[in-house]
């Protein structure tokens, strides 16, 4: 097992793990909480690298990425775990249990992802992809070479050094911004938000593709006041950042009812008086894109089919688009 990056050795013999908040202190033969790294043999270990859960040529759209290289397929992959415990997880099944995986080295995914017909690249996804750090770093630089795409489905849960490396090789995210007050992130997720929002600003500064996903669960994160605080926050950092909002269905340990479709109609208005691009997810409507300028069609979706009704980098009334194609 090859050694981890981003840990400290402490003076009570225990390594300390420094990839992201929650600073895992661990003995001889424990793991970390993510479930991806664990001391063995004196050193921290990468119990994960290059093991593959899940793997699919998916539709951009589904990461959701609305407005990078639209209607384009990429290699999907995930591994096992997640540095945080969410209890509404969609993923649980793989994000916090460990589970049966196939090895697929960096070179071998470079391959896979190069000999498919029209691939732009490999989204790392499913599980949390920011604590397969290593893989990812490792990965993303065969994948440049390539000339194919590094992009990260993430929860932007990591300390900011690791993460402004992952900027450096990712060249597109979508982030999860679970809630916009700590107190969700601690009872419903075990961690923190001040984390999370530093890294996003780091992301767009950055200059790499950024969206954002929001999932709206009733009684729980769908304050219409914490909302708008929310959404002004995203508008200040730039209003053409495409902003997901998506509807909840009870997983895992949430037992909270659907989201109705109309409280996401509603936020999806809401957050349209200070951003761009909104879309909803999880429903049928609120998918296609409109010019921000004239309100003219400009890309039409149904489910995860994709029509163009543009060409070039600009609107017919000559407003840019921040699309990347």
């Amino acid at each position: 097992m090859r050694q981890a990056e981003n840990f400290q050795k402490l003076e009570n013999g225990k390594i300390k793990c420094v990839l992201c908040p929650n600073f895992c202190e661990m003995a001889e033969g424990e793991t970390g909480r993510c479930l991806s790294r664990g001391v063995r043999g004196g050193q921290l270990r990468l119990l994960n690298y290059g093991r593959v859960v899940a793997a699919n040529i998916d539709p951009i759209e589904k990461k959701p990425l609305y407005h990078y290289f639209p209607g384009r397929p990429i290699l999907s992959i995930g591994s096992y775990g997640c540095n945080l415990r969410c209890k509404f997880c969609q993923n649980s099944d793989i994000s916090q249990f460990e589970q049966p995986s196939t090895m697929l080295g960096p070179e071998a995914l470079v391959q896979r992802a190069f000999n498919l017909k029209g691939n732009i690249g490999v989204a790392f996804t499913y599980n949390e992809p920011g604590i397969w750090f290593e893989y990812i770093c490792d990965s993303a630089k065969l994948l440049k070479e390539a000339r194919l795409k590094t992009v990260m489905v993430t929860n932007g849960y990591l300390c900011h050094k690791p993460f402004e490396k992952l900027c450096e090789v990712s060249d597109a995210m979508n982030i999860d911004l679970k809630a916009f007050n700590q107190s969700f992130y601690r009872s419903e997720c075990a961690g923190q938000l001040d984390p999370v929002k530093r890294n996003i600003e780091t992301a767009v500064k950055s200059g790499i593709h950024v969206e954002l996903t929001n999932l709206v669960i009733p009684g729980l994160n769908d304050s219409e006041e914490e909302f708008k605080q929310m959404v002004s926050w995203v508008a200040a950092l730039g209003k053409d950042i495409p902003f997901h909002i998506s509807r909840y269905f009870p997983r895992y340990l949430e037992t909270a009812p659907a989201t109705s479709p109309s409280l996401i109609s509603s936020f999806v208005e809401i957050a349209r008086k200070e951003l761009n691009f909104v879309y909803a997810g999880n429903v049928s409507d609120n998918q296609n894109t409109f010019c921000p300028e004239c309100n003219e069609l400009l890309i039409e979706r149904s489910g995860y089919s994709t029509h163009l009704n543009f060409t070039g980098n600009s609107c017919k009334c000559g407003y840019q688009l921040p699309f990347l194609l």
